[in-house]
């Protein structure tokens, strides 16, 4: 389980990517479809001196994000991960709520619950996660800066092996840029830390880059 423990890490990602602290309109969806990386590397040096490693693995994300009313929104996050490396498939149910806006200044919080498989050097991991993100947005015209800070906690399992927890916090940044009424372009980058150890050293960064096509319908 540990030889594998940073790959595992890799699939692990991060909940309620793409964020933003704006909200599909009440009754409306808007639909997300993104491409990423997403992966873990070693924190500092690796034991016996090299500088460690990292293992990116790219991903389809895709996601349906319905409005309740002005204040709250529900999600269903799903991604994909097809490469001969390894093979992910998750399902995120997860929620938002826009609690406090000032002029430019919008503050939304989030939570998330989530199932992962992954296949990967023959093994079969499963990963069942809690995600609650504190997100902030900056309006700029018609776009949005995003600047959120998470934490949350990974549970994985594998036949052979004892359960492995993996708490972590981290941040991202975003833009959401506005193309039209309907359309729009999400960029965002972000990262993670848990003390979590894998094969190389004691604890672990996350990492997170991608670009999403936002539809609203």
């Amino acid at each position: 389980m540990k030889a594998l423990a940073l790959v595992a890490l890799a699939a692990c990602g991060a909940g309620s990517t793409y964020r933003t602290t704006r909200l599909a309109p009440a009754g409306h969806t808007e639909w997300l479809f993104g491409a990423q990386v997403s992966g873990a590397g070693t924190s500092g040096a690796a034991e016996g001196g090299g500088d460690g490693g990292a293992v990116p693995l790219p991903e389809i994300a895709i996601s349906a994000r319905r409005g309740l009313d002005d204040r709250f929104e529900a999600q269903l996050n799903t991604t994909l991960l097809p490469t001969a490396i390894a093979q992910t498939g998750s399902l995120e149910l997860a929620g938002k709520a826009r609690i406090a806006e000032h002029g430019r200044w919008s503050l939304a919080v989030g939570a998330g619950v989530g199932y992962r498989i992954t296949q990967a050097g023959g093994a079969i991991i499963e990963d069942v996660y809690v995600s609650a993100p504190l997100i902030g947005g900056i309006e700029l015209g018609r776009h949005q800066l995003v600047i959120s800070i998470d934490g949350g906690y990974h549970r994985l399992y594998s036949s052979g092996a004892q359960p492995v927890d993996l708490p972590y916090i981290g941040e991202s940044i975003g833009f959401r840029w506005q193309l039209g009424r309907s359309w729009a372009l999400l960029p965002e980058i972000g990262g993670a830390w848990t003390p979590a150890a894998n094969f190389m050293t004691e604890d672990s960064r996350l990492f997170h880059l991608g670009v999403a096509a936002l539809w609203t319908r």
